[in-house]
């Protein structure tokens, strides 16, 4: 099967960053390896993420050690003029031959508005087609020197321009995708839940006359020679995280997501499966393994930016977990009901797990 697989490169690492003392400091070596293993592990690219760090920058210190792999940046749009964001794009793909992909990132309401942007979620996304296509336009015309005496310019490296992923499940979000994105992307899920996802993107797509050139999804991934291997490591997270880490890691997400109206003693789950989960951690229990079961070889995890997902909507933080065979059984199911053709990994540790799916799965899957 003929897949693109992205790895997450990330500062946010650890054996378990979310727990207490699980989060690795930054650390200039252990990032160089990580984006190496990336390169040399087959991986189509490396998918850096928002935030506290700086992605752009990040991703040009990763780049200067790699030759091949792409680099998916997240961007949020209108932080700064859509010329200027065009200008630092020519110049890294200049610098890398063109291996540049952009991630369209809206943002929540309280990280955009620490940024001075306060307008609202579904405006940001209106708002955002604007200034995409803004960028578009300026990348294709490149970047001329203001100085008159050397005629330096910098050309477009891509001809068709960078491509722009993105997701978007929200109506606004739905509509900004189908408008500006090349590649769909959305947390992955369950394949019935996936497909209605790709159905909706496509439709706006369509409405916009134009087409996707890829579906993608967001997943995490613990692959072993063996299902039972994978699936011991896999719950042995929630064993280290144990339950009082993550009743508070859901509480804090409850409060959030909730506006306060909410926590975890009288939050109402979504459906009977959650509303299990929060049963047995009320109960100061772990859900045990085949609960944690979303299906086939999907589960419900815990990652560095979303704690067990208790909403069924949103952020995601399910894992494909399994043999190499069975992984690609799954994938194989996603392809075929969905179009699923792009898939972004995570795993902690990044660089330990890079290597795993490296070895294990990437030749499954090229």
């Amino acid at each position: 099967m003929a897949l693109k697989v992205l790895w997450y490169l990330s500062f946010a690492d650890g054996i378990y960053p979310w727990c207490p003392g699980g989060l690795y400091s930054i650390d200039f070596e252990r990032y160089r390896t990580l984006a190496h293993t990336i390169e040399q592990g087959g991986f189509y690219g490396a998918h850096v993420a928002t935030w506290p760090n700086d992605p752009f920058i990040s991703a040009s210190f990763a780049a200067s050690y790699t030759r091949r792999i792409k680099f998916l940046i997240s961007f949020y749009s209108r932080m700064v003029p859509a010329k200027l964001l065009a200008q630092q794009a020519l110049t890294f793909d200049q610098l890398t031959q063109g291996r540049l992909l952009v991630n369209l990132v809206n943002g929540r309401d309280n990280i955009m508005q620490g940024y001075g942007i306060t307008t609202s979620h579904a405006d940001r996304y209106t708002l955002g087609i604007d200034y995409w296509r803004k960028f578009a336009f300026s990348y294709a015309q490149g970047s001329k020197t203001y100085f008159p005496n050397t005629p330096l310019e910098i050309h477009p490296q891509q001809k068709d321009g960078v491509q722009l992923w993105g997701t978007g499940d929200s109506t606004a979000g739905v509509a900004h995708a189908g408008e500006l994105v090349n590649v769909y992307m959305t947390m992955l899920r369950e394949v019935a839940v996936v497909s209605e996802k790709f159905h909706k993107a496509q439709q706006a797509a369509q409405a916009a006359k134009r087409q996707f050139s890829g579906l993608g999804a967001l997943a995490s991934v613990i692959v072993r020679s063996t299902d039972s291997e994978a699936l011991a490591h896999f719950y042995a997270m929630f064993e280290a995280t144990g339950v009082e880490v993550l009743r508070d890691k859901i509480n804090e997400s409850i409060v959030r997501r909730s506006g306060g109206k909410f926590n975890f003693a009288n939050f109402v789950a979504p459906d009977a499966k959650r509303a299990g989960w929060l049963a047995r951690l009320r109960q100061r229990q772990l859900p045990t393994l085949e609960e944690l079961r979303l299906e086939n070889n999907l589960y419900a995890g815990i990652t560095a930016w979303s704690t067990l997902d208790v909403f069924g909507t949103g952020s995601s933080s399910a894992y494909l977990v399994g043999s190499p065979d069975s992984i690609v059984n799954t994938l194989n199911l996603y392809q075929q009901k969905t179009g699923l053709n792009v898939i972004s990994l995570s795993g902690w540790p990044l660089q330990e797990e890079a290597d795993y799916v490296a070895k294990l799965l990437l030749p499954r899957l090229s």
